[in-house]
């Protein structure tokens, strides 16, 4: 009897494993949990049912011998489903109760900027068996849980799970009494009763799919759809002097987004500024959690161009989002990214709220949509990206073409008597007045850099005791980098400012003029109006760059390039130190 009471526990405990599975199938209406998760938690139940099905087995066998009379087969199964049902409450119970313990404790915080799963390691938020999705969980209710709710909620689970056993143990016992009958007579009409049976706890079910939780934002707070492509980032708005070039020149009274994990580096003035430039691919739910950690002024985070869904506090009110928030408070905004290929691009962050002015002092960035799957790679080592930040990267696609990318953003401090640039000594930079009007030097920039060409005093580049006693930052120029033959896409933003700019790559290494015009869009100029982005990519033939050497980007507006909008695009054709290649390009070669 050992041996086959063994075999009808394991059959018995596979076949329950299997109704749990298509009772969730048929309950989510074919959405199914990641298949690791869904694997460990049958994983655990099997080990809390084999064990319950041997003392149901045992305990069936011990009452048909106290009765003294043979027992039918119906009247066998019948009592095995009766001593399953009575060991199941407790242990279904116990389980609740642990769950509901476990579930006080928060969950770890996602990797910024990495992708998970917005139902990763979930099914449903039951806690105990996934029959439980027939009812909502007490592991929903705050409140404490009383132990009768503990065994209501234990006897529920139980009676769900128990439909399939009577029809089951019928199968086993009726196979092993009868080995001659008809398998096709003998497994259908318990197949036709556990399908009848299954049906009279699916009636309390909606049908909808089970709300999910994400590790790392509180409550509900993310609104993305179970089984979603999640990816997170935290955002503040901080106050910052930003160094523009290596002459010292700065904005004093900065502004700009960045990574909450960045800010202590920040304040360590061990991190010389860059624009934040967030990666997200297709398809994907983006979560975007917004403090503004400004001391005194308010802050917002407009994004242009998609839509979002703002959640947290500020929704309170009639909250439109993209409007400032006070200092300290947050606002979580969370953009459904479509799958198509046309979401692709560059759409720009920046605060609009009080006309332009903390936008032109620096609060602006852009956020990168990439083809769905995609995987980014530093531009530097190769290696994955920490937090999928940065405004270069080298982006692997699962189809088609991997590309370096890289983002340049074009801003304006604003006009001569409102832009506030100054030089390493704290004196304004000196107006200009050239071609279209009077223009303030490093009010014009690309990627907060800025490389004004004037006249500068030669004291403030000769005299030591002219600098000011305490190092101050500076920032090294800006330089696009590539090599010869690699796939480029250029994702172009205007920051939103009322100055226009237009982006032009000359097709010609400095020194050395093209004998024809531009064969390609890439080389063309490009107007670009406020809030406005473009890619350009080179992949036509005979498209830039056509050799190795330096060549120059900038702005044609009138002002702009003398104003600092004027930088250099250095393409190799030989391996370079902290410039990672494409496979495939020159700096592959040995």
């Amino acid at each position: 009897m050992a041996r086959k009471g063994w075999v009808i526990a394991v059959l018995l405990t596979l076949g329950l494993i299997g109704w749990e599975v298509g009772l969730l199938w048929l309950l989510s209406g074919g959405f199914g949990p990641p298949a690791e998760a869904l694997i460990s938690r049958l994983a655990w139940d099997a080990a809390l049912l084999l064990p319950v099905g041997l003392a149901a087995v045992g305990c069936a066998h011990w009452l048909s011998r106290r009765g003294g009379q043979t027992r039918t087969t119906v009247e066998q199964a019948a009592t095995l489903s009766l001593c399953f049902l009575l060991l199941l409450v407790p242990v279904a119970t116990g389980r609740g109760l642990v769950q509901r313990q476990l579930a006080r404790t928060p969950p770890p915080a996602a990797p910024e900027g990495q992708p998970v799963s917005a139902t990763a390691q979930d099914v449903g938020d039951e806690g105990r068996f996934l029959c439980a999705a027939v009812a909502p969980d007490v592991s929903d209710t705050p409140e404490e849980l009383s132990l009768a709710e503990a065994a209501w909620a234990g006897v529920r689970d139980a009676l769900v799970l128990q439909v399939p056993v009577f029809p089951l143990g019928l199968l086993l016992l009726r196979r092993r009494s009868r080995p001659a009958a008809s398998g096709a007579r003998a497994v259908a009409s318990p197949l036709a009763l556990l399908i009848m049976l299954g049906a009279s706890c699916v009636w309390e079910s909606d049908g909808g799919r089970p709300a999910a939780g994400v590790s790392g934002l509180p409550g509900n707070e993310t609104g993305c759809a179970p089984g979603a492509r999640m990816r997170t980032y935290a955002v503040a708005a901080v106050a910052v002097d930003i160094p523009l070039n290596p002459h010292g020149d700065h904005v004093p009274q900065g502004l700009m987004y960045l990574l909450e994990e960045d800010l202590p580096v920040l304040q360590e003035r061990k991190h010389v500024p860059e624009p934040l430039v967030l990666r997200a691919n297709a398809g994907e739910c983006l979560v975007l959690r917004f403090t503004n950690r400004l001391a005194t002024e308010p802050a917002a985070l407009r994004i242009e161009g998609l839509r979002a869904t703002v959640r947290g506090a500020g929704q309170e009110g009639g909250f439109v989002p993209g409007t400032s928030v006070p200092p300290g408070q947050s606002l979580t905004y969370v953009l459904a990214l479509p799958e198509a290929p046309e979401v692709e691009g560059a759409y720009l962050l920046h605060d609009s709220a009080d006309g332009g002015g903390r936008e032109a002092r620096g609060l602006f960035g852009a956020l990168l949509v990439e083809p769905a799957g995609s995987v980014y790679r530093s531009a530097a080592t190769g290696e994955p990206l920490r937090n999928g930040s940065g405004w270069e990267a080298l982006i692997d696609v699962p189809t088609g073409q991997d590309f370096r990318e890289m983002a340049l953003l074009y801003h304006a401090m604003g006009p001569p008597e409102v832009a506030d640039v100054r030089s390493a000594r704290g004196e304004p930079l000196p107006l200009q007045d050239e071609m279209a009007g009077p223009f303030r030097p490093g009010a014009f920039g690309l990627n907060y850099r800025s490389q004004p060409y004037f006249e500068r005093d030669e004291a403030e580049e000769d005299e030591e005791d002219a600098r000011p006693a305490a190092p101050k930052r500076v920032a090294p120029p800006l330089q696009l980098r590539s090599y010869l033959g690699e796939p480029i896409k250029l994702r172009v933003v205007h920051a939103g400012n009322a100055e226009f700019h237009v982006h032009h790559l000359h097709g010609w290494r400095r020194g050395q003029r093209a004998t024809q015009a531009p064969t390609s869009g890439f080389e063309a100029p490009h107007l670009l109006s406020p809030g406005s982005s473009l890619t350009l990519t080179n992949a036509g033939a005979g498209d830039f760059p056509t050799a190795a050497g330096d060549f120059v980007v900038h702005c044609h507006m009138p002002n702009h390039s003398a104003g600092g909008e004027q930088f250099t695009w250095r393409v190799f054709d030989a391996p370079q130190p902290h410039l990672a290649p494409l496979p495939g390009s020159p700096g592959t070669a040995d």
